[in-house]
Protein backbone atom coordinates (compact mmCIF):
# COMPACT_ATOMS: atom_id res chain seq x y z
CA UNK A 1 0.00 0.00 0.00
CA UNK A 2 1.08 3.86 -1.20
CA UNK A 3 2.03 6.24 2.28
CA UNK A 4 0.53 9.78 1.45
CA UNK A 5 4.27 10.55 0.04
CA UNK A 6 3.72 8.21 -2.86
CA UNK A 7 0.44 8.91 -3.37
CA UNK A 8 1.06 12.74 -3.69
CA UNK A 9 4.53 11.80 -5.87
CA UNK A 10 2.22 9.83 -8.42
CA UNK A 11 -0.61 12.38 -8.66
CA UNK A 12 1.97 15.21 -9.50
CA UNK A 13 4.00 12.95 -11.82
CA UNK A 14 0.70 12.25 -13.50
CA UNK A 15 -0.61 15.86 -13.84
CA UNK A 16 2.52 16.77 -14.83
CA UNK A 17 2.91 14.00 -17.37
CA UNK A 18 -0.69 15.20 -18.61
CA UNK A 19 0.15 18.73 -19.26
CA UNK A 20 3.85 18.46 -20.75
CA UNK A 21 2.96 15.15 -23.25
CA UNK A 22 -0.21 17.35 -24.24
CA UNK A 23 1.26 19.66 -25.56
CA UNK A 24 4.41 17.94 -27.28
CA UNK A 25 2.84 15.11 -29.10
CA UNK A 26 -0.35 16.21 -31.26
CA UNK A 27 -1.98 13.08 -31.45
CA UNK A 28 -1.63 12.40 -28.21
CA UNK A 29 -3.56 15.68 -27.04
CA UNK A 30 -6.07 14.91 -29.45
CA UNK A 31 -6.65 11.15 -28.07
CA UNK A 32 -6.56 12.33 -24.57
CA UNK A 33 -9.41 15.25 -24.94
CA UNK A 34 -11.93 12.95 -23.21
CA UNK A 35 -12.02 9.34 -21.24
CA UNK A 36 -13.64 7.92 -24.11
CA UNK A 37 -11.13 9.05 -27.06
CA UNK A 38 -8.37 8.15 -24.63
CA UNK A 39 -9.76 4.34 -24.60
CA UNK A 40 -9.80 4.57 -28.41
CA UNK A 41 -6.26 5.21 -28.90
CA UNK A 42 -5.39 2.83 -25.76
CA UNK A 43 -7.45 -0.14 -28.05
CA UNK A 44 -6.43 1.37 -31.50
CA UNK A 45 -2.74 0.76 -30.07
CA UNK A 46 -3.40 -2.63 -28.32
CA UNK A 47 -5.04 -3.93 -31.47
CA UNK A 48 -1.93 -2.11 -33.87
CA UNK A 49 0.97 -4.20 -31.94
CA UNK A 50 -1.04 -7.32 -31.59
CA UNK A 51 -1.30 -7.20 -35.36
CA UNK A 52 -4.88 -7.86 -35.07
CA UNK A 53 -7.69 -6.37 -37.41
CA UNK A 54 -9.92 -3.95 -35.61
CA UNK A 55 -13.08 -2.27 -37.48
CA UNK A 56 -14.72 0.57 -36.12
CA UNK A 57 -17.89 -1.09 -34.93
CA UNK A 58 -15.80 -3.55 -32.91
CA UNK A 59 -13.91 -0.27 -31.61
CA UNK A 60 -16.89 1.87 -30.91
CA UNK A 61 -18.71 -1.47 -28.90
CA UNK A 62 -15.33 -1.84 -26.91
CA UNK A 63 -15.94 1.77 -25.05
CA UNK A 64 -18.89 1.69 -22.38
CA UNK A 65 -21.70 3.81 -23.22
CA UNK A 66 -21.59 5.27 -19.84
CA UNK A 67 -18.66 6.71 -20.62
CA UNK A 68 -19.32 7.92 -24.23
CA UNK A 69 -22.03 7.76 -26.91
CA UNK A 70 -21.37 6.09 -30.17
CA UNK A 71 -21.99 9.55 -32.13
CA UNK A 72 -18.98 11.26 -30.27
CA UNK A 73 -16.83 7.85 -30.78
CA UNK A 74 -17.88 7.88 -34.17
CA UNK A 75 -16.92 12.06 -34.22
CA UNK A 76 -13.69 11.39 -32.60
CA UNK A 77 -12.58 8.83 -35.19
CA UNK A 78 -13.75 10.84 -38.09
CA UNK A 79 -11.71 13.67 -37.12
CA UNK A 80 -8.56 11.70 -36.27
CA UNK A 81 -9.15 9.82 -39.95
CA UNK A 82 -9.29 14.13 -41.19
CA UNK A 83 -6.11 14.84 -39.23
CA UNK A 84 -4.39 12.08 -40.79
CA UNK A 85 -4.00 10.65 -37.45
CA UNK A 86 -5.69 7.51 -38.30
CA UNK A 87 -6.76 5.99 -41.64
CA UNK A 88 -10.20 3.56 -42.46
CA UNK A 89 -9.72 0.88 -45.25
CA UNK A 90 -11.31 -1.90 -46.25
CA UNK A 91 -11.50 -5.10 -44.33
CA UNK A 92 -9.99 -7.56 -46.41
CA UNK A 93 -12.76 -10.02 -45.01
CA UNK A 94 -15.61 -8.34 -45.36
CA UNK A 95 -15.97 -5.11 -47.76
CA UNK A 96 -18.69 -3.54 -45.67
CA UNK A 97 -16.22 -3.38 -42.52
CA UNK A 98 -13.56 -0.44 -42.06
CA UNK A 99 -10.77 -1.06 -39.97
CA UNK A 100 -8.65 1.30 -38.34
CA UNK A 101 -5.27 1.50 -39.04
CA UNK A 102 -2.64 4.16 -36.95
CA UNK A 103 -0.96 6.22 -39.27
CA UNK A 104 2.91 5.67 -38.87
CA UNK A 105 3.86 8.92 -37.25
CA UNK A 106 0.94 7.98 -34.88
CA UNK A 107 2.33 5.04 -33.74
CA UNK A 108 5.68 6.53 -33.89
CA UNK A 109 4.46 9.18 -31.43
CA UNK A 110 2.71 6.79 -28.69
CA UNK A 111 6.05 4.68 -28.73
CA UNK A 112 7.70 8.03 -27.83
CA UNK A 113 5.14 8.62 -25.36
CA UNK A 114 4.81 5.22 -23.48
CA UNK A 115 9.05 5.02 -23.78
CA UNK A 116 9.61 8.57 -22.13
CA UNK A 117 6.84 7.89 -18.94
CA UNK A 118 8.47 4.75 -18.17
CA UNK A 119 12.09 6.07 -18.51
CA UNK A 120 11.13 8.80 -16.35
CA UNK A 121 9.14 6.84 -13.96
CA UNK A 122 11.41 4.81 -13.38
CA UNK A 123 14.28 7.49 -12.11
Amino acid sequence: MLDKENLIEKSSFLFEEFIKNNSKFKTLSHFRRSPGSYLLMLKIMEAHFSEKELNVEELIREIPISIASRLSLFSVIDNAQKKNFLKKINSLNDKRKKKVVPADFFVKEFKDWLNQVFETKRN
